[in-house]
């Protein structure tokens, strides 16, 4: 008879039921019994080796998500259920071993509450012979339902013979390549030469190598003038966009200088002086000789001569010297102080100025010297040259202009120093400009932005980058070991203050386009905006395309405009060799989408598509239409919104049928990437446009 226990305080009746495996069937999560036979009882405590792991019950686990780490596992299952664990190196496979069955329970009603994370391969209760384990993984096996196999979207097509006998639209059958058209700078090394003005004004070359960007604003490709109305004004504010930054400007607009001049005389009447120093109005004045005075900074200035004159009835007069004693000195602002935009030159160059309060101010007095001595200038009494400073009026605004180009002599253009947007204006808008007002510092610097690259300006992101002028204020951030020697600019980063965002990362996001999904519907060519020459006559146009010919149709683009076509083209091919990664599209008829011509990546139009694999494709910015393989095709992005710039024309006064002959001497006057004159464009009421052109009768007779 058994010995009765004197001391219950350690009887665990639950304990030899819940160690006994005799008692317990465990099943794995295939339905297979891995409890057949009870383990040997112990013997005597050995002692613990590491490599024995296979006497213990284990799960062979394959991890569903990333970041799963041997110390993740143990909290996940718990410390005192795992008694080791391996991981093998490179693999999304580990063995878990469990101390005893009743962990390796725990361990399956884990799995069965989180089964998103982990997957079972393989239960063991251990102790088991190896012919057993490899019995039971065949078994497991077999009833494992097979996963599909993962295809592809598409298969690709057979590059087979082009089917052109059941195609009802016309291909180009001449194989023109599209022309390229690059953009002229507006200054040559020419204009540098040793003891020029442009030498001087210029003396790092910075404008040299700068190109006119606003072409498509020039040829009313964009709404440039917004209205607003605010409550503390009866007349609406006009803000208008103009190459590159943006301006308000009242809407009377001949009554502007009036209007100031009585706004001056109330201001005086109602007690307010200019101030000597900067001329802006103030109340301060000295109590003995009444001289006005804005600020310590104004005092500063004027103090030497007001201590010799206060009292002798003799007026303070401020002087060059004073002037400039006046103005901090001009540059790029240091490193991480707060800037201002003022003009954007292109898709990665700005314009900014110092926003520190000293430098504000001196920014505005130098607007204010410009404005007073603007407003009573004289106009140039011959053509100005390259370099020269002038005051340049228009809408109202009277600011200092560098001169950069004369050629033609309607239409000059210059820089305004003071902004940094480049413009085209008509000579009877220039002034002359004193010495004085020509030496006062310019505030405005350029800089390039860090990891943003050159690219034709897409409405999303001209809107984007007129949005951030005026009023926000940035951090400036660059090491002078990036100073780009090429373009005479500073490389460097723009921080958004209110957001704490950079900028640069703001307008890279805005211009990179990306890949649309194949699930829903394209864009038609209706989503595109188009800019087409207005009618009139002798307007100069480029010819785009001239394979049709024979049917008296013409592709041609104003020749204003036909530089922007190439700058298009550097975004669709980045596009297509390094943002898509669908290897194959099929474009439905109607949508847009990018596709390869003779190596590079153009934006076109699906007309047909036959069941070949080569769907019918109109190159949109050329005219041609040639059948393009579905491995040659992508989707179109919503991102790239540039306006389609050529037109199809029909040509007037061409016979119905025209000879071969005939039809080749058209295509020698009218060769591809040639500039023509059009002695009349017309448009017809269904917006169905024609050119005229009288020689080419005579080229026909």
């Amino acid at each position: 008879m058994d010995v009765l226990l004197k001391d219950w305080s350690n009887w665990n009746p639950m304990a030899m039921e819940y160690r006994n495996e005799g008692s317990t069937d465990y099943v794995d999560s295939f339905g297979q019994n891995v409890v057949e036979k009870e383990r040997a009882p112990m013997g005597k405590k050995k002692a613990v080796d590491k490599n024995a792991n296979t006497e213990y019950p284990y799960l062979v686990l394959k991890k569903k998500v990333m970041h799963i780490n041997k110390c993740a596992l143990i909290n996940f299952f718990g410390r005192k259920h795992v008694r080791n664990i391996d991981i093998p190196p490179n693999s999304d496979y580990f063995v878990v071993y469990f101390n005893d069955l009743g962990s390796l329970e725990s361990a399956h009603s884990t799995l069965e509450t989180f089964p998103q994370l982990l997957q079972v391969q393989r239960s063991h209760c251990g102790g088991q012979k190896k012919t057993r384990d490899e019995k039971m993984s065949m078994q497991r096996a077999a009833n494992r339902v097979p996963e599909p196999a993962k295809l592809p979207a598409m298969i690709p097509t057979h590059r087979g013979p082009v089917d052109t006998q059941t195609r009802t639209i016309h291909v180009s059958c001449n194989g023109n390549k599209h022309p390229e058209f690059l953009a002229v700078p507006i200054v040559d090394s020419a204009c540098y030469k040793s003891g020029s003005l442009m030498a001087i004004r210029d003396a790092k070359k910075r404008f040299l190598n700068v190109k006119f960007e606003f072409n498509l604003e020039r040829h009313g490709a964009y709404v440039l003038e917004k209205e607003y109305t605010e409550e503390t004004s009866s007349k609406p504010v006009i803000q208008q966009m103009r190459c590159g930054r943006h301006l308000f400007k009242d809407t009377d607009v001949d009554a502007g200088h009036s209007s100031v001049d009585d706004a001056d005389e109330m201001i005086i009447m109602s007690g307010y002086k200019r101030c000597v120093a900067c001329k802006d109005y103030t109340s301060t004045v000295c109590k003995i000789c009444d001289m006005p005075f804005c600020d310590a900074l104004c005092w500063s200035i004027v103090s030497e001569q007001h201590d010799q004159k206060c009292g002798t009835g003799q007026s303070v007069a401020i002087d060059d010297e004073n002037l400039k004693k006046l103005l901090p000195k001009a540059g790029l602002p240091p490193r991480r102080s707060k800037v201002k935009i003022t003009a954007f030159e292109q898709s990665n160059v700005v314009y900014v100025r110092p926003a520190d309060i000293l430098s504000e101010v001196a920014y505005h007095r130098v607007l204010t010297e410009v404005w007073m001595h603007g407003k009573k200038a004289p106009k140039l009494d011959q053509l100005p040259v390259c370099g020269q400073i002038v005051i340049y009026k228009f809408e109202a605004q009277i600011v200092r202009a560098l001169v950069l180009n004369v050629d033609n002599p309607k239409d000059i253009c210059v820089v305004c120093i003071d902004f940094g947007s480049v413009e085209y204006t008509a000579p009877n808008n220039l002034h002359q400009c004193s010495a004085t007002v020509a030496d006062l510092p310019r505030y405005a610097a350029p800089v390039k932005l860090r990891g943003v690259p050159r690219r034709a300006l897409t409405p999303h992101l001209r809107e984007a980058m007129y949005a951030v002028q005026g009023s926000l204020v940035f951090e400036l951030r660059y090491h002078k070991r990036e100073y780009d020697y090429d373009s005479h600019m500073q490389t460097a980063v723009l921080i958004d203050l209110e957001k704490n965002r950079g900028l640069n990362s703001f307008f890279k996001k805005v211009m990179t386009p990306v890949e649309p999904g194949l699930q829903g519907r394209g864009f038609n060519e209706d989503f595109l905006p188009h800019v087409a020459a207005p009618p009139g006559k002798n307007i100069d146009m480029i010819v785009t395309d001239n394979s049709f010919l024979k049917y008296g149709i013409i592709h041609c683009t104003p020749a204003g405009l036909a530089v922007e076509i190439t700058k298009m083209q550097r975004t669709f091919q980045d596009y297509g060799e390094k943002i898509v990664k669908a290897e194959t599209y099929a474009a439905p008829k109607g949508e847009l989408c990018i596709a390869k011509y003779m190596g590079k990546w153009c934006r076109g139009v699906s007309l047909e598509l036959v069941g070949d694999g080569y769907p019918s494709i109109l190159f949109v910015d050329y005219g041609n239409i040639a059948p393009i393989h579905v491995t040659d095709i992508r989707a179109y992005p919503e991102q790239l919104t540039y306006p389609i710039l050529t037109t199809e024309y029909d040509l007037i006064g061409l016979p119905e049928e025209l000879t071969d002959a005939q039809v080749k001497r058209l295509e020698k006057q009218l060769q591809v990437g040639a500039r023509v004159t059009c002695d009349e464009i017309v448009k017809n009421q269904e917006n169905n446009y024609s050119l005229r052109m009288e020689n080419l009768q005579k080229l026909l007779k």
